[in-house]
């Protein structure tokens, strides 16, 4: 599932890029609008339901991740965005492991993974007003 969700989301990097120009631009330059955000669904609903079963809710990596990775590259290309957006999640992931485990009474990860998303998805949304 993960293999087949990762080819799905990388496969739709051009046409995800001709979306950022919006849906009427989008229309003019060929891409099925309707299409695109259906697959969209699609491989993010395979690629969330395979790790959330293999690891257990976890929250706020999925969505903060993607803001950061682009304030990192500062692009909005998906070519480099979406690879980016893993490597930024799993490294986020493997030091909030680690401080979960730092204290004698080991912390569950998603307190960790909470403390650590939830400021900066306030931020990212204050910032957008």
């Amino acid at each position: 599932l993960l293999l087949l969700g990762f080819g799905v989301a990388f496969g739709m990097h051009k046409s995800l890029n001709v979306l950022l120009l919006g849906d009427y631009n989008a229309v003019t330059m060929g891409v099925s609008v309707f299409r695109v955000r259906c697959l969209v669904i699609v491989a993010s609903s395979l690629l969330a339901g395979a790790v959330t079963a293999f690891t257990g809710p976890i929250a706020f990596v999925g969505v903060t991740m993607p803001h950061i990775a682009r304030g990192i590259f500062r692009t909005a290309d998906h070519r480099v965005l979406l690879p980016a957006s893993f490597l930024t999640g799993s490294i986020t992931l493997l030091w909030c492991d680690l401080f979960s485990q730092l204290p004698s009474q080991p912390l569950p990860l998603n307190a960790i993974t909470a403390l650590f998303g939830a400021p900066i998805l306030i931020y990212i949304i204050l910032r957008k007003q």
